[in-house]
């Protein structure tokens, strides 16, 4: 058994020789041994995040893991700890994750429609392109987070904290900013068409562009300090 392994090991190394020989015998050989290791990484892959949803699922903690495409949809991961994991394209569409810790989450592309995130911390995480819409986020902390063209349609961000958070191009339209602290934050070329910005806090923030059509914004302080209190479009 021994003496067999020893002439697998050498038959292999002698192609992968050959092979970097350019002898174009041994060239199909060694293709089909990379695609069996390529092959084998894919499963090594799929076997590991599984295994990390079912960790997740069973402990709700799950720092720095992959979890990169998963399916956890309508699951209730209340005060989850999800720092530093890596959630692209995720599915948590309904899922509750009321007071979760997930700062510094990648969740680009994720979908997470109709999601309760009331309390949640997502400081500095990277939610670009993701669907929030109609999420509860009340509370929620997403100081510093990237959300270029992130989708936040008729979502709560009641008293949410985004403070220096990255909102280019991003899609508020009908949602509930009220008492949202927004100060230093980008919101270039954002839409706010019809948005509750009611006593919201724009102190310093870009709003170079942004749509503000039909948007409440009484009380609110602006960029430049002022106290907005009329009836005219800003």
């Amino acid at each position: 058994m021994q003496r067999r392994k020893v002439l697998v090991l050498s038959i292999i190394c002698l192609g992968s020789v050959l092979a970097a020989l350019r002898l174009p015998l041994f060239h199909p050989y060694m293709k089909s041994v990379t695609q069996a290791v390529s092959s084998k990484k894919i499963n090594l892959s799929h076997i590991r995040q599984r295994s990390n949803v079912e960790r997740l699922k069973l402990t709700r903690k799950c720092v720095n893991c992959d979890l990169s495409g998963a399916d956890l949809s309508g699951l209730d991961l209340s005060r989850v700890n999800l720092q530093g994991a890596n959630l692209t394209r995720a599915n948590l569409n309904q899922t509750t994750l009321i007071n979760g810790l997930m700062a510094s989450v990648n969740l680009s592309n994720a979908s997470l429609k109709e999601a309760n995130l009331q309390g949640v911390d997502l400081q500095n995480a990277n939610l670009a392109q993701a669907n929030l819409s109609k999420a509860q986020m009340m509370h929620a902390s997403l100081a510093g987070a990237n959300l270029r063209q992130t989708i936040f349609d008729l979502a709560e961000l009641r008293a949410a904290n985004l403070m220096e958070s990255k909102l280019e191009k991003a899609h508020l339209r009908q949602t509930s900013l009220y008492g949202a602290i927004l100060t230093r934050a980008n919101l270039a070329i954002a839409d706010m068409t019809g948005a509750d910005l009611r006593y919201a806090n724009f102190l310093d923030a870009n709003l170079k562009g942004a749509t503000l059509r039909n948007a409440q914004l009484e009380f609110a302080i602006m960029p430049n300090g002022s106290t907005y209190q009329g009836n005219v479009p800003y």
